[in-house]
């Protein structure tokens, strides 16, 4: 008796398919692997040239290495993923689109750069403009293996023979788990995203959307195909990525260097000023205070006021005189130098000398000469003995004609006090060379923040910030807000930088000099050149200080060529100036949602981007501001330029359960505003449950526990802002002991993210810490992509958010 033969499984149709793109896939991959070993063998190349031990070999050597290792870098990054999409147009022409170009030996296309105008119909057709594609179609890849394929069919008539699978592509994408780092969705780009990622480079593109129509995603693709077009004009001069915090910049670390691009520099807004970072948010009212473009003002008088611990008398003596200035004589130099100073406060110690030397010499002709108090100390031996001299009626050590001010020439008094060491150590300590963060800690002072307050702060608006300054930046390990960093930005541009050593120092501590002569060239030094030694510096440092431009006061702060700014509704007039100094010539993607806004005085902001960004606004504040510096700076704002403004309707992030919650928030916050439409339904409802307040916390362990189960992706814990019922330690005991796909964050932490589940605890508190706490808790209630918990202890908002009440 025979048995009957054993078969294996149907092989069904989309096997066959992705049988077929396999064969592509690792015929890309081949290629790949030779081009990756053709950059090597470039960079390799590159250093033998330099061997010749010529300076254009080296030179030479430094373009080719350069240039190889970034070709190498992408190369690399491209490997995950190589290819995504094929298109079958009309033309029975068949194009594959990936995260790089890659070409046979002979110059064939393989694969088509995403970012290349041949790859736009890719994104851009639809059945209604189908742009000669007959089918679109998404591949899933895991490694190097072809996992899943879609179809989308755009033009049936010319389908022929061509087979299609799959229900959909894009929306098959957005079921997928999160990871905890943002994924690109270079493949699944839609048409009104992708206008926005190629419109023209020229001038601001400003995106607007609702939570989930994927802003942030479209504003990293138009870095990617901006560095890709126009390499020479974005990647000379640098592009830099701002977003609200940490947690945010990290999160989407990864997503350009997977769609090809690694160059762009990526800041969170408390990481943008060198040597000082914030991590940490300040408490709706001080964040109000701090962010108010009042504080320019405010920080000016600041600066010019009287140094902490300054000396409040200046004395010395020529011929046997005693030259004294108070304070209120000293006070007004003071305001004299910042009056007229042109330059920085930290460079402007030699007109502050002048000024000075200017007032004693003042002060030495309206007294006469007259002769010295007995008790008064005579400093340095000279001035001792031109006392002595002059008591005894020998006359002074200057002349014959004794001590008086008119029988004493005006240089040689200024010769002598200038070389008194009683002045050089008056002048160090009244006019020290301070740091912004010296500045900003003297502010801990609550008499001193009340006089540069002037009209700008309310006594009480004072108290509370020179209290909370006075916490905050005592001891050595000062704990900065991200508010403080734009004060401190300001600060820096006001005070600049520490000034230069003179031409005579740098020819006496130049060890190469010796008797004039360079001893390393054999040159001779003449008299009035100034000698300089440049050491050597990588091409990534050449690249920096290229970045370099004046801004008002200082030379050392990079300017970017294109500035993308995240969140950007909730930057505050202090922030937008901090950034603005990094884009005065910069072309801009803003990316914002006004609903979304944790910022109170909305108008105040828009003014302060305009100013930024160049807009309308800001010529109009040009024309009519004041005097003086104000309008000397204004000058310098960014010109008028174009602007492109798009608006993204399609919320792709959550489920339309979870859409219909956080829409009930958005109608308290703005009525009559309309949420972004969510696409897709997943039948699983959100969860919204009554606690009693003392178990709010257990309540929220238990829910991450249960989502554990449920969930294969990343878990977010959104508690309030830390104030007198929640604190940083509530975030750290939630978090304790739970795996780390879960994360325990403030509502403000957790703006940009989103995730898998989320717990919201409290919203009752969310919405009560501020102005603006509705919009705060509607942009929490909008992270998450598949399951929803919120708990509260208030049974209204139990019943508000299931939309009972």
């Amino acid at each position: 008796m025979s048995s009957s033969p054993v078969t294996g499984p149907e092989i069904t149709v989309k096997d066959q398919e992705i049988a077929v793109e396999q064969r592509r896939v690792d015929e890309a991959y081949e290629r790949l692997k030779e081009m990756r070993a053709d950059a090597q063998a470039m960079i390799r190349e590159g250093y033998r040239q330099s061997l010749a031990g010529t300076k254009g070999s080296l030179v030479d050597r430094d373009a080719m290495v350069h240039q190889a290792a970034l070709r190498a870098q992408a190369l690399d990054v491209a490997d995950d993923g190589l290819v995504f999409g094929r298109l079958d147009l009309t033309t029975r022409e068949t194009r594959y689109i990936g995260r790089v170009g890659v070409r046979t030996r002979d110059h064939d296309s393989l694969v088509i750069d995403w970012r290349a105008p041949a790859a736009e119909a890719f994104y851009r057709a639809t059945p209604e403009d189908p742009r000669d594609v007959v089918r679109r179609r998404v591949l899933h890849t895991r490694g190097h293996r072809v996992v899943d394929l879609e179809d989308d069919l755009l033009d049936p008539a010319a389908a022929d023979s061509l087979t299609v699978v799959g229900d959909g592509a894009f929306l098959a994408s957005l079921a997928r788990t999160r990871e905890g780092a943002m994924r690109d969705i270079v493949a699944t780009i839609q048409r009104e995203q992708d206008e926005v990622i190629r419109a023209p480079a020229d001038g601001t593109v400003l995106v607007r959307g609702a939570p989930g129509t994927g802003k942030t995603a479209v504003a990293l693709h138009r870095v990617a195909y901006l560095l890709f077009r126009h390499r020479q004009r974005f990647g000379s001069r640098g592009v830099l990525i701002v977003g609200p915090n940490r947690r945010f910049t990290a999160y989407i670390d990864r997503v350009l260097p997977s769609l090809g691009e690694g160059s762009a520099a990526l800041r969170s807004l408390g990481d943008l000023v060198p040597g000082v970072s914030a991590a940490v948010h300040d408490s709706p009212e001080l964040a109000r205070l701090k962010g108010a473009a009042a504080m320019t003002a405010v920080l000016r008088r600041a600066i010019a006021d009287h140094v902490p611990g300054g000396p409040d008398e200046l004395r010395v003596v020529h011929a046997g005189v005693i030259v004294r200035l108070t304070r209120p004589e000293l006070d007004k130099v003071r305001n004299q130098v910042h009056r007229r100073s042109q330059g920085s406060v930290n460079t402007a110690r030699r007109r502050v000398a002048d000024q000075l030397l200017d007032t004693l010499w003042d002060r030495y002709v309206d007294i006469g000469g007259t002769e010295p108090e007995p008790d008064a100390p005579v400093q340095g031996e000279l001035a001792l003995w031109e006392g002595i001299l002059a008591e005894s009626g020998l006359g002074a050590l200057e002349g014959e004609e004794g001590p008086a001010g008119p029988r004493t020439s005006r240089e040689a008094f200024l010769k002598n006090v200038r070389e008194q060491g009683a002045f050089a150590d008056f002048l160090t300590a009244w006019w020290p060379i301070r740091t912004p963060l010296d500045v900003l800690r003297s502010l801990g002072d609550r008499a001193r923040l009340r006089r540069a307050a002037g009209r700008d702060l309310d006594r009480p608006d004072a108290d509370l910030l020179a209290a909370a300054w006075s916490e905050a930046l005592s001891g050595d390990a000062p704990t900065l807000s991200y508010q403080d960093v734009a004060l401190l930005d300001e600060i820096d541009a006001l005070l600049g930088p520490p000034p230069r050593p003179s031409r005579r120092a740098r020819d006496e501590e130049d060890p190469y000099v010796i008797d004039g002569v360079n001893i390393l060239t054999g040159e001779e030094i003449a008299d009035d050149w100034e000698p300089e030694l440049r050491e050597l510096t990588t091409s990534i440092e050449r690249l920096e200080r290229s970045r370099r431009v004046d801004d008002e006061v200082t030379d050392t702060r990079p300017e970017y060529a294109h500035i993308v700014v995240d969140e950007a509704q909730d930057l505050s007039p202090m922030q937008w100036r901090m950034l603005g100094r990094r884009g005065r010539h910069a072309t801009w993607t803003v990316v914002e949602d006004p609903a979304q806004s944790a910022w109170e005085d909305l108008d105040e902001a828009r003014r302060a981007m305009e100013a930024a960004l160049g807009g309308p606004t800001s010529q109009r504040r040009d024309r009519g501001r004041g005097r003086g510096r104000d309008r000397g700076r204004d000058r310098r704002q960014a010109p008028a330029r174009a602007r492109h403004e798009f608006e993204l309707t399609t919320n792709y992030r959550n489920t339309t359960e979870i859409a219909a919650v956080s829409a009930r928030v958005l109608d308290l916050a703005l009525p009559g505003a309309r949420p972004a439409r969510a696409v897709r339904t997943s039948g699983d409802d959100p969860l919204i449950t009554t606690v009693p307040q003392d178990g709010l916390r257990t309540a929220a362990r238990e829910a991450v526990e249960t989502l554990l189960t449920q969930v294969e992706g990343t878990i977010g814990v959104i508690i309030p802002l830390p104030d007198g019922t929640w604190t940083r330690r509530d975030a750290t005991a939630l978090a304790e002991g739970l795996p780390e796909r879960v994360q325990v964050l403030d509502v403000l932490d957790a703006k940009g993210l989103e995730f898998d589940a989320a717990v919201i605890l409290a919203p009752e508190a969310v919405a009560a810490q501020s102005p603006r706490g509705l919009r705060v808790l509607y942009v929490a209630l909008s992270r998450a992509t598949r399951r929803l918990i919120v708990l509260t202890a208030d049974p209204t908002w139990q019943r508000l958010l299931s939309g009972l009440g």
